[in-house]
């Protein structure tokens, strides 16, 4: 709860930030959704399905190398600069793919997009720290969950009905005066923030290992769905070069599970990652194994993203007594048996309706803790390190999700050939492994601010 002289997060003081963040966040959050719906009438037109992969792989990998550098320059500058040149690189992104001739124009424009989504994302973040109030924190954060759910809902329909009315280009093109707006509803919050005068500067060693992470989760983006000898080969050491630069790239002590801050930014990653490998292949889930129809499956995911929405709000309205650590722990507590009963709603084939309840149930659970990892990583950084530490925040859950979605792809693809229900249970087992080393990583989230 606010303190009674607390004002509300749409005070003339406030609405900037708390409007233009949330505006960016459905803009990002759409454009994310809808380009699936989209794709396979561009690699169509285009001529271009051999680089299908390679248009979400670009994009994540450039999004990596955007957040890194937009926690850098949000710390040493200040988040304004940030903001506006991830937007500006966005709109480019859109501008270029909307209107590329060919399918390798197209891919360079998604990557101008990840460029420009990792910048202003993390930017945000530090945006929220120097012009919100502590205490309204938890609320601000549960306002952004909440502008996931639209684009959600509503993200894969609407770019449906644009692609077939007016053509794929306007699912892309049609984006850009938003986010245009949307920059442009966050200039007095922008004005507002500053460099913090002592932020370290950006090593090259920290570049090189950007790199390295993007280059590594594209790889095992790009990777075959059939398993064989040389994928193994090929994926093996690119998994061991991804754990070294997240070492690299992360706090000390995150892959090690230190106490406080590097615990947080770990339970980000595998909180993500839980989640991702299990919404990879519900829909696939259930219409394999339940019969149902691609409307349908995609309803079961609608339900998730409204209770991930309704836990975040209730994380919002809990007493808040400066340590949110029990409720990172409760949340994550959640995640995990909601992972337990998927496993076994799979293996003991279960009715369809039961995954619906249990998925719900899962996404509450990530709806308390994801925005608390928000939430804890604010307060155990110093100001000079807001910025790097939002970034590694949200390196940590791309790094994580893309070792947790090659472990699933390979479990999945090895086992399908032979059993369905095999597949299904590996990868739900792989979500379940990820749920139990979040919620180990959650009791050790407690400590003082570090740097």
């Amino acid at each position: 709860m606010t303190e009674p002289d607390t004002p509300g997060l749409f005070h003339p003081d406030l609405r900037a930030v708390s409007i233009g963040a949330t505006g960016l966040v459905v803009i990002l959050a759409l454009e994310y959704i809808a380009v699936g719906t989209a794709m396979p009438t561009v690699a169509e037109e285009l001529d271009g399905l051999g680089l299908y992969a390679l248009a979400f792989a670009a994009t994540v990998a450039a999004s990596i190398v955007g957040m890194i550098l937009g926690g850098w320059w949000s710390d040493h500058q200040g988040p304004a600069r940030s903001v506006v040149s991830g937007c500006l690189a966005f709109a480019a992104g859109l501008l270029v793919a909307g209107l590329a001739p060919t399918m390798e124009i197209f891919v360079i424009g998604r990557g101008l997009q990840g460029l420009g989504s990792g910048l202003a994302w993390v930017a945000v973040y530090v945006v929220i720290a120097q012009t919100m109030p502590d205490a309204l924190r938890p609320q601000v954060f549960s306002l952004l969950a909440a502008a996931w759910v639209v684009p959600g809902l509503a993200g894969p329909v609407l770019a449906g009905a644009v692609t077939e009315q007016l053509g794929w280009r306007w699912v892309f093109l049609g984006v850009v005066p938003l986010t245009l707006l949307a920059l442009w509803a966050l200039r007095p919050a922008l004005a507002r923030t500053a460099p913090t005068g002592d932020a370290p500067y950006l090593r090259p060693a920290t570049i090189v290992w950007a790199l390295v992470a993007a280059l590594s989760v594209a790889a095992l983006n790009l990777a075959g769905e059939q398993v064989s000898a040389g994928e193994v080969l090929f994926g093996v050491p690119v998994v061991v070069l991804l754990v070294v630069a997240a070492a690299a790239l992360l706090p000390a002590g995150t892959v090690r599970l230190w106490r406080g801050l590097p615990s947080v930014v770990a339970a980000r990653g595998l909180i993500g990652a839980s989640f991702i490998a299990s919404e990879a292949y519900l829909p696939l889930l259930l219409q394999q194994l339940h019969g149902y129809t691609p409307t349908a499956a995609g309803g079961v995911l609608a339900v998730g993203s409204l209770t991930w929405a309704a836990g975040s709000w209730g994380q919002s309205r809990m007493a808040d007594h400066g340590d949110r650590s029990r409720l990172l722990v409760g949340g994550c507590a959640l995640t995990l048996i909601a992972a337990v009963l998927l496993v076994a709603s799979v293996v003991l084939d279960w009715p369809g309706w039961t995954v619906l309840v249990i998925w719900g149930w899962a996404s509450l659970g990530v709806g308390f803790a994801y925005p608390t990892t928000s939430l804890m990583t604010l307060r155990l950084s110093p100001p000079a390190r807001v910025g790097a530490n939002s970034s590694a925040l949200q390196v940590s859950e791309s790094l994580a999700s893309a070792l947790v979605l090659a472990g699933a792809g390979a479990a999945f693809a090895g086992m399908y050939a032979d059993s369905a229900r095999m597949a299904f249970s590996a990868v739900t087992l792989v979500g379940l492994l990820a749920a139990a080393l979040a919620l180990l990583t959650a009791t050790r989230s407690r400590a003082r601010v570090v740097g």
